[in-house]
């Protein structure tokens, strides 16, 4: 009788189990494929959530260089014919930026129309081009802040070339060697007498090619 209880007692056990499994497996199946498709649109949220990110940057950087590209042209509000002086306080500010982001300042000069500009090169009737060269000795965090503020500077400035290298007894520290073209229009005195020079010099390769013609006409006498 113990022995025809214990039989019983193991089936019972055994079907169960095997209930227990036909109703567990399928809820199992269920919550396996739950967590996939959750796993699967996490994914493809954080997909979406990286293309938005994206699409921000481009477009932020977008504006940043439609910025730049519209900014105004400086305009003095001086007469003067001295196309120098017709950049204000340009010269200060790209000067009091360095020294203001902690940058020191080791030598700077300047140049008149510089002949790589592209401003010099294709409108030079109407602006003036000066070339602020500078050696600057800093930290790359100071730099770094001083390029953003010329980047951001409100009128139409162009940082023409940078050369930096490190200083040869604390590599923390930088060197650099850099061109900030500014650009300025030129006032009604200014267009008048750039427009009188062009005129004399083209009158005066008249005259030059003249003489070159007599002097082979009489040649060939």
């Amino acid at each position: 009788m113990e022995e025809n209880q214990k039989v019983m007692f193991i089936v019972i056990i055994l079907v169960a189990l095997a209930l227990g499994l036909y109703l567990i497996v399928p809820k199992a199946n269920e919550s396996y494929n739950t967590y996939k498709q959750i796993q699967e649109k996490q994914a493809k949220l954080q997909n979406t959530q990286k293309q938005i990110d994206d699409l921000k940057a481009q477009k932020a950087a977008y504006e940043k260089e439609e910025k730049n590209s519209t900014k105004p042209v400086y305009k003095s509000d001086l007469a003067s014919l001295d196309p120098m002086a017709s950049f204000g306080i340009m010269f200060e500010d790209v000067i009091q930026a360095a020294k203001y982001n902690g940058l020191k300042l080791r030598s700077i000069e300047y140049a008149q129309n510089p002949a790589g500009d592209i401003i010099t090169q294709n409108i030079q009737a109407a602006y003036n081009t000066c070339a602020v060269k500078m050696q600057l000795i800093g930290t790359y965090a100071q730099f770094r802040s001083y390029f953003d503020d010329i980047v951001n500077y409100p009128y139409l400035i162009n940082i023409d070339k940078i050369s930096i290298f490190p200083y040869e007894n604390d590599k923390k520290i930088l060197i650099a060697d850099v061109q900030v073209n500014l650009y300025a229009e030129k006032n009604e005195a200014q267009k008048a007498a750039y427009a009188a020079q062009l005129a004399a010099e083209n009158q005066g390769d008249e005259a030059v090619e003249g003489t070159a013609a007599a002097t082979a006409i009489q040649g060939n006498q």
